[in-house]
């Protein structure tokens, strides 16, 4: 089998932007289906998928770890469109053994997967009766667990919790509508100072967060540290870190307790799998990030079925009411989880209705 081209299609979303899908075609027919990072101003993004599309032509698209080798990059648009492709290739892999992803990466070590709902793009009022409301509709919906980022429309390097008042308003207001049951997370945006961060989890920690999420900048490691070491509140973050050596800093100095790898931006579902890996080498479970289209949901399910140390996934709640019909079957989630199927690689293709129905066109 080779590799003769790729294919893109994208559909409009909402003011966040776009989600955009790469197909990765063969010489028998068989095509495999992956998801890239977009959202607004991916131009450069599409042209590397273009580019490593052409430079895949005539490869055997099941050597997938030869070829991440080959053309891996530290260049951060490469990595996307290596990432999307990657995807693409385990799919195909899937469909030619008839076997879903999850099987190749060594067997399904659950039956479904958790998710929560991440209702932050869906939340166009951003008061605390706006991320309220949304949270309840998430919670009766099924979900147990929501999350939000309300300090989103501050500046950076807040240093207080009095320059935050709104934020903490939102999520009081949140746990007041869902009340004490569902697991409630928050994620700041890197808004924070050091003592910023460790005053808003004072005022946060009487509403039984799950976690703190990405408090300040993931650059500045020994600010991590300290809010880490001093906040009382489980860490999160490590969304937007490239291949396992984007993890190496946070596995020395255990700066973490909880990685949130995105399979679009760390080099696929092989390096995802093998991040996630590494982590629980270091006791650190994995809770992948992506609140995009759902094949990165696919892809993030298929790979933490076969991951003992899995945690929670992301889902984008809310922000488009065709999202589960884009796919076929269609996405399905039942109160909160995604479960297990036996439907070869990711086990989805794109509805083609929805696709035209809301096609936007590729430069």
């Amino acid at each position: 089998m080779k590799i003769t081209g790729v294919e893109l299609n994208a559909v409009h979303v909402n003011h966040h932007g776009d989600w955009v899908f790469v197909h990765v075609l063969t010489d028998e027919g068989l095509q495999g289906l992956g998801e890239l990072r977009a959202g607004k101003n991916y131009t450069a993004d599409i042209a590397a998928v273009r580019q490593l599309g052409a430079q895949l032509i005539g490869e055997d698209p099941l050597n997938i770890e030869p070829i991440f080798s080959k053309y891996k990059s530290v260049a951060q648009t490469n990595i996307y469109a290596l990432s999307a492709i990657d995807q693409a290739l385990w799919d195909i892999l899937g469909k030619s053994l008839n076997v879903p992803v999850h099987v190749l990466l060594g067997g399904s070590c659950r039956k479904r997967i958790r998710l929560y709902a991440n209702i932050n793009r869906a939340t166009t009022d951003r008061t605390p009766e706006g991320f309220a409301q949304n949270a309840l509709a998430a919670v009766e919906q099924g979900f147990d667990a929501v999350k939000l980022a309300p300090f989103d429309g501050l500046d950076s390097n807040i240093d207080s919790a009095n320059d935050a008042q709104l934020g903490i308003a939102c999520m009081h207001a949140v746990r007041d509508a869902i009340g004490p049951g569902p697991d409630l997370l928050v994620d700041c945006h890197s808004r924070f100072s050091v003592k910023g961060a460790l005053e808003v989890a004072d005022v946060l920690r009487d509403l039984d967060l799950f976690w703190f999420e990405q408090p300040v900048p993931e650059s500045d490691m020994e600010s991590c540290m300290r809010v880490k070491e001093k906040c009382g509140l489980c860490i999160a973050g490590g969304e937007g870190r490239s291949l396992r050596q984007g993890f190496t800093e946070v596995f020395e100095q255990n700066s973490m307790h909880v990685i949130m790898p995105d399979v679009k931006i760390i080099g696929g579902i092989g390096e995802l799998k093998k991040v996630a890996d590494m982590a629980a080498a270091w006791g650190i479970p994995t809770a992948p990030h992506g609140p995009s289209g759902p094949v990165t949901i696919a892809a993030g399910v298929e790979t933490m079925l076969s991951h003992p140390e899995f945690l929670i996934l992301e889902y984008g709640w809310g922000e488009v009411g065709w999202r589960h019909e884009l796919i076929l079957p269609h996405e399905t989630i039942r109160y909160g989880y995604v479960y297990s199927h036996n439907r070869p690689g990711l086990g989805i293709e794109l509805n083609p209705e929805i696709l035209e129905a809301y096609r936007v066109l590729l430069p």
